[in-house]
């Protein structure tokens, strides 16, 4: 009985490694400029270090995007770090720091938000996202609240942004 018991235990334990697993690959979306100097949006596949859990991959995905890293254009602040994060059923929660806050104007926060969202949704786990700002502050500067943003509703944003 015990065996069978130890088998079932290891069998979940298995289970649960498959399912918080992803690929070996990311997207990060940055922008690049065209001479009329408007903004497209762009991916870049980034290999993840090793088969981490989701959170694990989700973090290193995100925080590799808010790094700024060289030869992109990021309308995302410096500085800006994850503080907390919280991955169940397809569900995100980020927590991240105030440094996210450091910017002015509408357009660069609706540009922000499409790398922030398009660099999310690139990751198939993901259906629905919540981002939140230390401190208990849920919008950003010029109004924008990114709360059970659903696949759904960003790929509709997308196809706006495309007829457009």
């Amino acid at each position: 009985m015990y065996s069978v018991i130890n088998a079932f235990v290891v069998s979940l334990i298995t289970m649960g490694l498959v399912i918080n697993t992803v690929s070996m690959k990311s997207n990060i979306f940055y922008y690049e400029f065209e001479k009329q100097d408007e903004g497209i949006l762009t991916s870049e596949e980034i290999d993840l270090k090793n088969n981490k859990n989701v959170e694990e991959n989700i973090r290193y995905t995100l925080q590799y995007l808010f790094d700024n890293n060289e030869g992109h254009y990021s309308f995302i602040p410096e500085e800006v770090k994850i503080t907390n994060i919280l991955f169940i059923n397809g569900s995100l929660e980020i927590e991240v720091s105030e440094d996210i806050l450091n910017y002015g104007g509408t357009a660069r926060e609706i540009s922000m938000v499409d790398q922030i969202l398009a660099t999310v949704f690139s990751i198939n786990d993901i259906e629905e996202f919540s981002l939140f700002i230390e401190g208990d502050r849920e919008v950003l500067n010029e109004g924008t609240s990114i709360k059970e943003y659903t696949r759904d509703e960003w790929e509709e944003r997308m196809n706006t942004i495309e007829q457009n």
